[in-house]
């Protein structure tokens, strides 16, 4: 790695909850008590208008919907070059930008729609989502 350290998240009021649930090793959304929306990215108000937001946990489940190989990070993360930077979606619903990880970085081992489940990034004190491809059913 670059001599700089590696960026973390910084909490604000609003992703507070989030990240204390990564702690736990949870994957939470928004759903919108109003109209029943589901949202990955903590806000304050809904899209209907409505602030009765809740937290609700995951299955950490999901198929791969996008992504991108990326070969020149920046510089802080050149030597995990390449790696998948993504775009999950969940089980509920929802789409999350994410790390696809234990797979190679190589389009013929990413099928769109790839059954995809969570893994963990530990960063000190910090957990990450990542996901990684679902193991088959009983193994």
């Amino acid at each position: 790695m670059s001599g700089e350290p590696r960026p973390v998240p910084r909490p604000t009021p609003e992703t507070l909850p989030y990240w204390e649930a990564t702690r736990r090793r949870e994957l939470v959304r928004h759903r919108c008590d109003g109209c029943g929306a589901g949202s990955q990215h903590p806000r304050a108000i809904c899209a209907c208008g409505s602030t009765d937001l809740t937290w609700t946990r995951c299955t950490g489940r999901g198929r791969l919907f996008s992504y991108v190989v990326v070969h020149r990070p920046e510089p802080v993360f050149a030597d995990e070059a390449p790696f998948v930077l993504a775009i999950v979606e969940l089980e509920e619903g929802v789409r999350m930008t994410t790390r696809i990880v234990d797979v190679p970085a190589d389009p013929s081992a990413l099928p769109l729609d790839m059954d995809v489940e969570l893994r963990w990034l530990e960063l000190g004190d910090v957990n990450l989502p990542v996901f990684a491809p679902a193991r088959p059913e009983g193994s």
